[in-house]
């Protein structure tokens, strides 16, 4: 930003490209937004002629920026000087590891498997970034060489000068920041941890500004949930595409850094403006359930105040300019202080071993569980504690079958500060004592069982190890606890495939005898535990994401209209 500095800046462009540019770089006061013709929005460029060419820059804020470009040079702006494309400020979104790297000297921590994969993945590939030596405790690699490069112990270089330490190092990292911090070094403008530096805010923003916007409304989760997930990645949700998993990660940061950070910034952007461009709706349910519908009023966040009509999907075909008028209010959304939603997902330990989920029953070594446990630790005293207003466990994994989970959710610290939680459970370990014990500590509890089969045989065949009469025996109790006002809201999910389909009936039936507030029917995803073969012949809908015959005609009962019956659409719970 410094070639802006002491200059007015004027943005000269398309209207969604400058509010998009304006959302991300919020640190930069326009003095006015210019274009070709005079509009409601931006006046006339010309009001730039009556400015000194050496005290303004404007900023091309175009998707074709070829006319803008010529319009400028014709009136005698220089490039670089006094104008520029708005693209070229994308990549300040970035740590600013090549320019650290042309001021200080640069040391990696670390030369194992994360440092190996960080030299092959950046350092290799971009060779202006010179690196003078590996740090390392270990003496048998000290006097030797790592990609080239000489590994010294850590004495000989914290006590040089105009140096700068990227750890590489996800094991040891919270061991040597500790060590750094205590010899004076601060975090971000002295050391930094190597996955900040692939975060590509850049790319992402250029993604997204030069996006076609999909939707009307903004999904709120960006705003004001945290999902934590395995290695301390934070999304928002499941449905986010997979590059996007590893970009985040909680491990080596603390939530303010990641909650505020660039990357968070374009990603709200995306929901902002309609693009979704990191979304994937075959991840996402409300995405894919929502599909063609008209969208319920009711269930979305809505900033400004939009017709039904206006509330459909928008064909990629329509220009940016035609979807501008669905998005302007959206611009004034920003995140709450910190998420008030804690989503824990980090422990993919279960009791059970379903086809379309996972192979066989898993659950972690001692050596994780205390990594897990830590990072948990991490959670209560940095989020929970101080800011969270509803705790939802689990997003991975079965909650009662974690030693993790049970450890935060039967924290009485916990409950008495965040008091509203969310259980998510295959229910075949939600035993009375297990609910009697929750309901002494929380205020307010919302449960969310999955069952895919209302018959014994069908129900153990999809739910691998469960024992169906015992199952049951615990959603009677549930049910008599919802029937009490000791449950909040009780919600049933049941995952729709070729092996069960004709039971959907007899499920609702079954959860209505168990006072369910929500009964909720999902398509079958495949996260890949199926070949394309495989799955389409289990899946009940088509390559066009239609309903087979026979389903169609299952869900044609009168019983389907039930207003706790939810097809295939997406409920907030």
């Amino acid at each position: 930003m410094d070639r802006l500095n002491n200059k007015k800046v004027y943005l000269y462009g398309d209207e969604r490209y400058i509010r998009d540019f304006c959302y991300v770089f919020d640190t930069i006061e326009p003095c006015a937004f210019i274009d070709d013709k005079e509009n409601e929005f931006a006046s006339s460029w010309e009001i730039v002629n009556r400015e000194p060419r050496d005290k303004i820059f404007v900023i091309i804020c175009k998707y074709d920026e070829t006319k803008a470009e010529s319009n400028l040079e014709k009136a005698g702006f220089i490039r670089n000087y006094n104008y520029a494309a708005a693209a070229t400020f994308f990549v300040e979104l970035d740590f600013p590891i090549k320019k650290i790297a042309r001021e200080r000297k640069l040391y990696i921590w670390g030369t194992g498997s994360d440092s190996h994969k960080f030299f092959h993945d950046y350092i290799e590939k971009n060779r202006e970034v010179e690196v003078y030596g590996c740090i390392d405790s270990d003496k048998d690699k000290v006097g030797k060489t790592f990609f080239h490069t000489p590994v010294i112990e850590p004495e000989k270089v914290l006590g040089l000068k105009n140096i700068f330490i990227i750890i590489a190092s996800r094991k040891y990292y919270w061991e040597i920041r500790k060590l750094l911090l205590e010899k004076g070094k601060k975090q971000d403008i002295d050391f930094v941890s190597y996955l900040e530096i692939n975060t590509n805010a850049s790319w992402m923003l250029r993604e997204t500004i030069y996006d076609i916007p999909r939707l009307s409304y903004v999904c709120p989760k960006p705003f004001k949930v945290a999902e934590l997930k395995p290695e301390g990645r934070l999304l928002v949700c499941g449905g986010m595409k997979s590059f996007w998993q590893k970009d985040v990660p909680l491990y080596y940061s603390d939530m303010d850094h990641v909650w505020h950070s660039k990357v968070m910034k374009v990603l709200r952007l995306s929901f902002i403006n309609g693009t979704y461009s990191f979304c994937n709706p075959r991840n996402c349910c409300y995405l894919e359930e929502s599909g063609e519908q008209e969208a319920d009023i009711n269930e979305l966040h809505i900033a400004g105040s939009y017709s039904k009509e206006q509330l459909v999907h928008i064909s990629r075909k329509e220009s940016h300019e035609k979807t501008d008028i669905f998005n302007r209010e959206n611009y004034q959304l920003h995140e709450e202080e910190h998420p008030k939603t804690i989503q824990c997902g980090w422990d993919e330990t279960c009791n059970l071993q379903c086809p379309s989920c996972r192979k066989s029953i898993y659950t972690v070594d001692a050596e994780k569980r205390k990594e897990l446990m830590e990072f948990s630790h991490r959670v209560k005293y940095e989020m929970l504690l101080p800011y969270a207003e509803r705790l939802k466990v689990a997003g991975l994994g079965e909650t009662f079958a974690s030693s993790v989970y049970m450890d935060l959710i039967y924290d009485r610290e916990v409950a008495d500060k965040v008091k509203n939680l969310g259980i998510i459970s295959n229910g075949a370990l939600f035993t009375n004592e297990k609910f009697d014990r929750l309901a002494s500590l929380w205020k307010k509890i919302n449960v969310f069982i999955s069952m895919d089969g209302a018959r014994k045989k069908t129900a153990e065949n999809l739910r691998t190890g469960i024992r169906f009469e015992q199952w049951q025996k615990n959603m009677e109790y549930l049910g008599q606890m919802r029937q009490e006002g000791k449950i909040q809201l009780l919600a049933f999910n049941f995952v729709v495939q070729r092996s069960n389909y004709t039971e959907m009936s007899e499920f609702v039936q079954m959860c209505l005898e168990y006072h369910a507030d929500y009964i909720k029917f999902s398509k079958l995803f495949n996260w890949g535990n199926y070949t394309a073969n495989e799955f389409k012949n289990i899946s009940m809908f088509d390559e066009n994401n239609e309903m087979l015959e026979e389903l169609a005609e299952t869900v044609s009962d009168k019983i389907f209209t039930r207003p706790e019956v939810h097809l295939f659409r997406w409920i907030e719970w």
